[in-house]
């Protein structure tokens, strides 16, 4: 892989990023006239000029403060020394310690989704091409069709509906205690499985068929190229020739979809969490923008598309590494 082409992948993540945090601090603030004016106490019995000292202490405290350009000023030097800034909740606490305490929650559902997703679509998608035209590539078909009409959240309904509330097999909501009362113990991360089981249940059938599809339809595209009838003139059986010849060079689009899905790892489960009363940042962002706490709601979307444009750029330079052919500007 050419090292001018990893160079350029990284400075157009770079370049993108900054874009994507001069956005993320002036697009909450258009329409606004001051976005601390909610978190001023009343006025009481205080005269105007007290009352302006307060605003202006309130301002400054979240840095609010001066011009338009002065806050971003501030906003962009405190990035580069790694602060976030405090949230507008009681107590100022620091945006990025409340990332840090959510993001293992969402990591539990996203991960183990894409996990399951992965090597469950790999396996049957492979299958599916395998067996064109018979019963598991017209399975695939129609559960391509069925998830297609019917969106994760409302799947996630119908699994609360008999699975949490008619039949009560599994947790309906997620249990309140679970993140305060975790402590690694085998019981512990028991609950946390338990408790999980719907929301990735939700996710997941769908993720497996999205994989499967794509699996199925690149496995299909390469099982025609000469090396694959190569491979079979020489005797080897279909599943070596399936799994060993064919599903490694129909990697890429895997790839791309495997990319798409790291890209999505963080923010991708807000409705899910929603739904399931699960505190993972999805949960934390609607607070956040509920409540008007403008650090927060800049703090959480900055950390998701700086993961989704680190996802992406690792997965430009799998490309390169999985296909020596993928090239800077088109030339070859």
């Amino acid at each position: 892989m050419k090292l001018s082409y990893v160079l350029e992948r990284i400075l157009l993540t770079v370049f993108i990023f900054i874009v994507v945090m001069t956005l993320n601090f002036f697009i909450p603030r258009l329409g606004v006239e001051d976005p601390a004016e909610r978190y001023y106490p009343p006025q009481g019995n205080m005269s105007e000029v007290e009352y302006d000292i307060i605003k202006e202490l309130t301002r400054e405290q979240y840095g609010l403060n001066g011009t338009t350009w002065e806050q971003y000023t501030r906003y962009v030097n405190k990035l580069l020394h790694g602060d976030l800034g405090n949230s507008m909740r009681s107590g100022s606490p620091k945006v990025a310690d409340l990332i840090a305490e959510r993001i293992p929650w969402t990591l539990v559902l996203s991960v183990s989704t894409m996990l399951i997703g992965l090597i469950c679509g790999l396996l049957f998608g492979a299958f599916a091409a395998w067996k064109r035209g018979r019963w598991p590539d017209l399975l695939l078909l129609n559960a391509s069709t069925f998830t297609t009409a019917l969106p994760s959240f409302f799947i996630a309904l119908l699994l609360t509906y008999f699975l949490g509330f008619e039949l009560e097999w599994l947790p309906a909501y997620t249990d309140s205690n679970m993140i305060a009362s975790f402590d690694w113990s085998w019981d512990s991360i028991m609950n946390v499985a338990y408790n999980a089981a719907l929301p990735v249940m939700s996710t997941a059938f769908g993720s497996i068929v999205g994989y499967a599809q794509t699996t199925r339809n690149s496995v299909i595209s390469v099982s025609n190229e000469d090396f694959i009838l190569t491979a079979r003139s020489k005797g080897i059986s279909n599943g070596a020739v399936l799994y060993k010849h064919t599903l490694r060079n129909a990697l890429l689009p895997i790839v791309t979809s495997f990319g798409m899905s790291v890209s999505g790892l963080i923010g991708g489960s807000t409705v899910i969490e929603q739904i399931f009363n699960w505190n993972g940042m999805g949960t934390l962002f609607l607070e956040a923008n509920n409540t008007n706490d403008y650090p927060l709601m800049m703090g959480i979307m900055l950390f998701m598309s700086g993961f989704a444009l680190v996802a992406n750029l690792i997965t430009d330079l799998c490309y390169g590494l999985l296909d020596p052919r993928v090239t800077v500007g088109g030339k070859r």
